[in-house]
């Protein structure tokens, strides 16, 4: 699991569990003003792990790995709103992820996304967030990565975001 640092550049979690810089910050989008969806950068205070199976995903031309029973933003360029679904739902179906670095990008890209694999449980870690944060994830190790968006749980409130509220 990634998490996009202050620096625009993505950060592989797993290399940061013995040791976390107390000034380190990580993205999310933070929907739970429904009215007013906004990035924010905050603090990696520590984090957590657990389980779970894991999904193999194709987006675009990327693949990554994300826990099996998380949620992804997807939508499409024709609709104004954005969707959070579980993972589960994605397989073999024409979704496409909401694409954005919200330090870099000026539009927003919407990649095919789909379940490619899936594999037994693994140790998972990733940053403590809110209800209603959605965790920015660079697609590559890169300087300014193309970014999707997960969440562990998903509650009603947060199932869609208007992404044209945002700017």
């Amino acid at each position: 699991m990634q998490i996009l640092t202050v620096e625009n550049q993505g950060m592989a979690i797993n290399s940061l569990q013995d040791e976390i810089d107390e000034d380190m910050r990580f993205s999310v989008l933070d929907n739970s003003d429904t009215e007013n969806p906004d990035f924010y950068f905050v603090p990696l205070v520590f984090l957590e792990s657990f389980s779970a199976p894991v999904a193999v995903l194709q987006i675009g031309k990327h693949k990554i790995q994300m826990p099996l029973d998380w949620c992804v933003a997807v939508g499409d360029h024709e609709a104004g709103d954005v969707e959070v679904l579980p993972i589960t739902s994605l397989n073999s179906r024409d979704f496409h992820a909401f694409s954005f670095n919200p330090l870099s990008t000026y539009l927003v890209e919407w990649p095919k996304i789909d379940i490619i694999n899936v594999y037994s449980e693994v140790k998972w870690y990733f940053p403590k967030t809110k209800p209603s944060q959605l965790l920015c994830t660079p697609l590559s190790n890169t300087d300014n990565p193309n970014c999707v968006y997960f969440i562990k749980e998903i509650s009603k409130q947060c199932e869609v975001i208007n992404y044209g509220k945002m700017w």
